[in-house]
């Protein structure tokens, strides 16, 4: 569905963009991810048709976006980063214009919005001005714009950024509605959140792709060994743990409670109880896990 094929953006001497490359299949969910400045924005501009590429090539099924823009442009929709949005429009207003801008006739228009509405849940807000609008149904607003003629691609820009836990879970909740029947690109700061929601993750760090998988692969990719967290009540507990064979690292996350990080394909919990229970201490908890995605990403992104 897309193909990136060594895209570069400069903007003067800043390389925003250094020979990005990846495939995201139709039906994809797909997490953009990267610390701030790393080229996120760039990316879904360039895909968007927002911003031309100072080399290489974006294709959607087959085609080159350069070469067919306006046709290509009609398969996609875009929420850009900030949500621009016409704030003295009412918001039934502004969806008619959006779908007048769109090319839609009379008959078309009247499906659109009522696609609009429903999905995005906006019956109860259509005849208040957007300024008066809350940030969670601002970002609803700014989505129906995207959705409006049902296009096959999503570019999602930081859909949530500023909302509270709820606001962000509705809006979670209606991304991944919509990828049911599409593809889907989302930028996002939120790891948690995008790991519920997408199939696949990019990440993005100073230009350049630096990883690309499922959350599993991800999380395989890190470096270092495996995780165990435990919860272990004494005095010197971690000089005591150190000194286990096949510990890497010992880090007290709070009171009591300890995060170890061992060789690769090392189960020592054997270990670490048989050492507590030499030392008199008292096991509270002793799990074994893999990487974090937060702590995979910081790895990649350092």
């Amino acid at each position: 569905m897309i193909e990136v094929r060594g895209l570069k953006k400069r903007f003067g001497q800043v390389k925003a963009l250094d020979g990005v490359s990846f495939k995201i299949s139709k039906g994809e969910i797909v997490g953009l991810l990267g610390p701030n400045a790393a080229g996120k924005t760039t990316t879904l501009n360039i895909l968007a048709g927002v911003l031309p590429p100072s080399a290489g090539q974006v294709l959607i099924d087959g085609q080159d976006l350069e070469e067919n823009p306006l046709g290509l442009k009609q398969k996609i929709g875009f929420l850009p980063e900030n949500n621009p949005l016409y704030e003295e429009m009412l918001v039934e207003e502004y969806l008619r214009f959006w779908a007048e801008v769109k090319g839609l006739d009379k008959a078309g228009q009247k499906q659109a919005l009522d696609f609009v509405i429903k999905n995005c849940d906006l019956k109860s807000v259509l005849g208040r001005p957007i300024s008066e609008l809350s940030k969670g149904f601002r970002q609803r607003v700014g989505l129906s714009q995207a959705i409006l003629t049902k296009p096959e691609i999503l570019l999602l820009d930081e859909p949530t950024e500023g909302l509270d836990p709820n606001q962000r879970r509705e809006i979670s909740g209606l991304i991944k509605a919509l990828g049911k029947n599409r593809t889907v690109i989302i930028s996002s700061h939120v790891l948690s959140e995008l790991e519920k929601i997408v199939d696949r993750m990019i990440i993005i760090n100073k230009g350049k792709l630096v990883a690309q998988g499922t959350v599993e692969e991800l999380k395989r990719t890190g470096e270092g060994g495996s995780l165990i967290e435990a919860e272990i009540r004494g005095r010197g507990v971690a000089a005591v743990l150190k000194k286990i064979a096949g510990v890497l690292r010992v880090e007290e996350i709070k009171k009591d409670y300890f995060l170890l990080e061992t060789q690769p394909g090392k189960d020592l919990r054997e270990e670490i109880f048989k050492t507590v229970v030499s030392h008199r201490f008292t096991l509270l908890t002793l799990v074994s896990r893999g990487k974090a995605l937060e702590e995979v990403f910081a790895q990649l992104t350092a």
